[in-house]
């Protein structure tokens, strides 16, 4: 699968024109697995909370963030929790990206919702950013526990949308070590609203960098200001690819 080696200013990005869409333009591998893939649950080394606007302009305060934060590279993915290609970016490809490029000090590694998908996608994401704020200060490796747990369960689900409800994300939450229910549904019922409009500004700088799905992911050299994207569930060696025309842009 060739891959575009024009890489564009975030400026170009933003505005549609020049886009660096890596994978040859297809979208999704729904038959193709990675042959690299390994299925495990993948834990970051370092989990970091951040109140910094990036040069991108995604707004990091109260996302979950892996890797370094002066990584050279900005990895930012928009997931829904009801997406099974996320899921099976993240059973398939994230394991050694994460321990090839997060845990190596290359990217940071930003989670931005794009709740797009069902009913609950919005909530969903509610959740996960409450999850973020309970434990991200003291024991954020819960946190991405969490977020490996619920992907388990849609992968289990016989439904993609069906079994997203209050009462499976609080079970999850319940019984996800170090992540206490209590103060999650505290978040939820006190910031519910707010989070939610915080989304908003997510789902627009995807779109504007022509994030139409899920999983989309925009790579940004900060030091070059250039950026690319990456649309779907890509396999890992697409990935380092991008990665690293991104890197020496």
């Amino acid at each position: 699968m060739a891959l575009d080696t024009d890489i564009t200013r975030r400026r170009a990005l933003l505005a549609g024109g020049g886009t660096l869409a890596f994978g040859g333009g297809v979208a999704y591998l729904a038959s193709r697995p990675d042959s690299n893939s390994s299925d495990e649950t993948y834990i970051p080394e370092t989990s970091n909370r951040s109140d910094e606007t990036t040069g991108f302009g995604a707004e990091l305060a109260g996302r979950p963030i892996a890797g370094d934060l002066d990584a050279p590279i900005d990895v930012y993915y928009w997931t829904d929790y009801l997406c099974p290609f996320c899921a099976r970016f993240e059973a398939e490809t994230l394991p050694r990206l994460g321990r090839e490029y997060v845990d190596a000090g290359t990217v940071q590694f930003v989670l931005l919702p794009y709740p797009n998908i069902g009913s609950y996608s919005m909530e969903a994401m509610v959740w996960s950013l409450c999850v973020w704020d309970v434990v991200a200060d003291e024991t954020p490796a819960a946190y991405w526990n969490w977020h490996h747990r619920v992907f388990e369960r849609q992968s289990d689900a016989e439904s993609n949308s069906d079994w997203a409800t209050a009462d499976a994300f609080a079970t999850i939450t319940d019984e996800t070590t170090d992540v206490p229910l209590a103060d999650v549904e505290a978040c939820r019922e006190e910031r519910s609203q707010d989070i939610q409009d915080s989304i908003q500004g997510d789902l627009a700088l995807g779109q504007s960098a022509g994030i139409q799905g899920t999983p989309g992911f925009v790579i940004y050299n900060r030091e070059a200001d250039a950026a690319g994207r990456i649309v779907g569930a890509q396999p890992y060696d697409n990935f380092a690819d991008a990665i690293e025309q991104v890197r020496n842009a």
